[in-house]
C-alpha cells in the first residue's frame, strides 16, 4: 500500500488507462491509499494547475522487489550498526597474517633468533588495537552528535599515521633483509617461494585502505572524500609498483648483471615507498580528514616526494634495464611517467590559482586606493 496526497479535481489513471478515483471535493488535501487490486504497476496522476497540466508517473514496486529491498534495507542496518567493525578485523588479521609469513621467511633461511620479529608484530598489534578503538568511539560520538556543526579538533586521530610508521618500519626492515640476504635463494616450486613473497609484501597496501577507511567517515562524492581520495590515490599503486621493481632481486645472475650498488639502491628505494605513506596521513589527520584544508606545505612535500624518492628513481632504474642491460620490464614505467606528469600538471595549476589570487586582491587594494570611501 502507499499513501499519496492530492488536490480535489484531480484524477488517477491506472497504467491501463483506466480511472480509479476523481476527487471532486473542496478541501485541500485528501490521502489515497493506493492498493493494487488493479494489478496496476504503475499509475498516471494527471492535474490542472494554474492552466499547465502537470502528469506524473507513480510507480507501484512489485512485492519481490519490495522483498529485495527489505533485504537490502536489513543488510544495511545491520553494516551500520557494526560500523567499520569489519574493516578493522581484516586489517588486524592481515597485519598478523603478513607478519608471520615474512617471519617464517627469516626463521627458516637465517636462524632461531629471528623469532624476535614475533615480539615487533605484537607491539604492532598493540597500536593498530588502540588506533582502531580510538577512530571507533571518535567516529560513533560525531555520528550521534545532535548537531551538524559541531566543532571538529583537527589532528584529533593522530594514531593513524603513527600506526603506519611503526608497521611499514618493521615491513621494510624485514623486506630489505629477505631481498638483500637470501631472496634468490627462493625456489618457484617451493610453497613460501618468491611469488608467495611478493604477494605478502603487496598486503600492504589493502592494509593501508583498510586503515584509511577505518579512520574517516566521509561521505561519497562530498567535498571531503575528494580530498581524501586526492591525498591517498597513488599510495596503492606505488607499493605494487615498489614490489615489482623488487622482482629482479629473486635472479642471482641479474643482480650480479647489476652495476655496483643499483640493487641496494632498489632494495632502499622500495624499502622507503613502504614508509612514504605516512605523509598523506600525517596530513589527513592534521586536517581531521579533511575538513580543515589547510595543511599547503605538507601537501607539496607529499607531491614532490611522489616524483623524487618513488616515480623517477624507479623510472631511470627501469630504463637502465631496458636499455643498458637489455632486461626485460614491467609496464610501469608508463605509471611512473603519467604520475610525474600530473603532479607537475597539479603544481602548474595551484601556482597559477595563487598566483591570480595575489592579482586581484592587488587589484582590490588599488581599487580602495583610488577611491576612498567617504563617511
Amino acid at each position: 500500500m502507499q499513501c499519496l496526497c492530492f488536490r480535489a479535481g484531480e484524477n488517477v489513471y491506472a497504467d491501463e488507462g483506466h480511472k480509479i478515483e476523481t476527487f471532486e471535493k473542496s478541501s485541500s488535501k485528501f490521502l489515497l491509499h493506493a492498493m493494487k487490486a488493479h494489478n496496476a504497476s504503475a499509475c498516471i496522476h494527471s492535474s490542472t494547475l494554474c492552466g499547465a497540466k502537470r502528469i506524473r508517473v507513480i510507480d507501484f514496486p512489485l512485492m519481490e522487489h519490495q522483498s529485495i529491498a527489505a533485504m537490502a534495507n536489513v543488510c544495511i542496518q545491520m553494516c551500520e550498526s557494526m560500523y567499520q567493525l569489519p574493516s578493522r578485523i581484516c586489517c588486524f588479521l592481515l597485519v598478523l597474517i603478513q607478519g608471520g609469513i615474512l617471519d617464517y621467511y627469516l626463521i627458516t633461511h637465517k636462524n632461531l633468533y629471528w623469532y624476535g620479529w614475533i615480539g615487533a608484530d605484537v607491539a604492532i598489534g598493540f597500536v593498530l588495537f588502540v588506533a582502531f578503538m580510538i577512530s571507533y568511539r571518535h567516529l560513533r560520538y560525531i555520528r550521534k552528535s545532535s548537531t551538524n556543526n559541531r566543532p571538529i579538533q583537527a589532528g584529533s586521530l593522530p594514531l593513524a599515521y603513527f600506526a603506519w610508521f611503526i608497521y611499514s618500519l618493521a615491513l621494510a626492515g624485514r623486506v630489505g633483509i629477505i631481498f638483500n640476504d637470501f631472496a634468490w635463494e627462493l625456489k618457484e616450486e617451493d610453497v613460501f617461494g618468491p611469488n608467495t613473497l611478493k604477494i605478502t609484501i603487496c598486503l600492504a597496501a589493502i592494509i593501508f585502505l583498510l586503515l584509511l577507511m577505518s579512520h574517516h567517515d566521509a561521505e561519497l562524492n562530498s567535498e571531503r572524500r575528494h580530498y581524501i581520495e586526492e591525498m591517498t590515490a597513488t599510495v596503492v599503486f606505488d607499493i605494487l609498483d615498489s614490489v615489482d621493481a623488487l622482482d629482479i632481486m629473486f635472479e642471482k645472475e641479474d643482480i650480479d648483471d647489476l652495476p655496483n650498488g643499483m640493487g641496494m639502491c632498489i632494495i632502499t628505494i622500495s624499502c622507503l615507498n613502504l614508509i612514504l605513506p605516512v605523509l598523506p596521513l600525517c596530513t589527513l589527520s592534521r586536517t581531521h580528514f579533511g575538513h580543515h584544508i589547510q595543511q599547503e606545505s605538507i601537501i607539496l612535500l607529499h607531491k614532490l616526494s611522489l616524483v623524487f624518492i618513488v616515480n623517477l628513481p624507479l623510472l631511470v632504474f627501469r630504463l637502465v634495464l631496458w636499455h643498458a642491460l637489455s632486461k626485460e620490464i614491467s609496464i610501469f614505467p608508463v605509471k611512473n611517467v603519467i604520475v610525474i606528469f600530473l603532479v607537475f600538471q597539479d603544481l602548474y595549476e595551484r601556482q597559477k590559482l595563487r598566483a591570480r589570487d595575489e592579482t586581484d586582491s592587488t587589484a582590490s587594494h588599488h581599487e580602495m586606493k583610488q577611491f576612498p570611501i567617504e563617511s
